[in-house]
């Protein structure tokens, strides 16, 4: 609540920004994340952080996920959201990926970065053990990251000898326009506005410079693929996306789309659905990895060689990943 706002200010400004349905106040994504409300005035009445697309800003799309309270709500931009919103956001410093997951994939990820950028500063956005950095500065660049665990960024600084800020993108306090380059993967779905991340993002790279992620296409998907999807574990998940959304998404964020390459998942999201049925049953709120001791690894391996050996000749259609590419809308083609 601003400084000086009075309770009755508060009510009227709630009225200007939501609406009032059937004794239900909706609030939209934005004004839910600022806005704190007096139990006192809001006796009687059912407060209900609702859900909007992150790029349309709108709340009224049709239910096209369901796990326990939330709901995942289509736009018609192509944009999957959560609603209600998440009473507590994910924890940042939690990842719930085996580091296979980001040392098998590294050297192709960094190739897509170089594909673009050959050389110069990479803001690499969630270091987390240093996977994707170790390749980075084994391919020339010299690497900055931030990273939200004081664990991890203070044991990738001892290893490789980088500076790591501790903190959320959104946060950060490195120099803007310092970058050549930034990578992250798998972020999008889980920061609490994408946009306003991505423009954050957007905001340390020079003019002329790229900005480079991984995401998971997940929206929009037949029926058969959703059952075969299994959960969508929200709320860890807030936004799902295709292809059309992540370029929108981009343009909202001030950034243009220059290169997009897809890759069909449906064979890993198979094995862990079929692998995991049995444990999700028995715990449905687990989040431990489906192979642990001895297995993690191998198993891991064979999701990345399903991913990225045979997926890149696999037919679209599916769930996906994809690696994005993408600059200021200021700068020439």
């Amino acid at each position: 609540m601003p400084v000086g706002m009075r309770p009755d200010d508060r009510t009227n400004d709630v009225l200007e920004n939501g609406f009032i349905d059937d004794g239900i106040i909706q609030i939209d994504v934005k004004e839910a994340s600022c806005c704190m409300y007096d139990d006192a005035i809001w006796r009687d009445i059912e407060l209900q952080r609702s859900g909007a697309c992150p790029v349309c800003r709108t709340n009224a799309g049709p239910v096209a996920l369901r796990e326990g309270e939330y709901s995942g709500r289509q736009c018609a931009c192509g944009v999957i959201y959560i609603d209600p919103l998440p009473d507590h956001l994910a924890d940042a410093t939690v990842d719930h990926h085996h580091r296979v997951y980001y040392s098998a994939p590294a050297r192709a990820r960094v190739g897509w970065v170089k594909a673009f950028t050959r050389r110069g500063r990479l803001l690499e956005i969630g270091c987390g053990d240093g996977e994707f950095t170790a390749a980075a500065i084994r391919a020339g660049f010299t690497v900055e990251a931030v990273e939200p665990s004081d664990e991890r960024a203070t044991r990738v600084e001892r290893t490789l000898g980088i500076t790591v800020e501790r903190a959320l993108i959104e946060d950060s306090r490195l120099p803007e326009g310092r970058y050549d380059t930034t990578f992250h993967v798998d972020l999008l779905s889980h920061f609490p506005d994408p946009v306003a991340a991505l423009g954050a993002i957007a905001a340390k790279v020079a003019p002329g410079g790229t900005v480079c992620f991984e995401v998971g296409l997940f929206s929009n998907l037949s029926p058969f693929w959703q059952r075969l999807v299994g959960r969508p574990n929200m709320p860890t998940h807030m936004w799902f996306f295709d292809a059309p959304a992540i370029e929108r998404l981009l343009d909202a964020a001030g950034l243009k789309l220059i290169a997009m390459r897809r890759y069909p998942v449906g064979l890993s999201t198979a094995l862990s659905t079929v692998l995991g049925s049995r444990r999700v049953a028995a715990a449905p709120d687990s989040h431990a990895p489906l192979a642990q001791g001895w297995a993690a690894a191998p198993y891991y391996r064979l999701h990345m060689f399903l991913r990225y050996g045979i997926g890149r000749w696999l037919p679209m259609g599916g769930p996906q990943t994809a690696f994005v590419a993408a600059r200021h809308k200021t700068d020439s083609a």
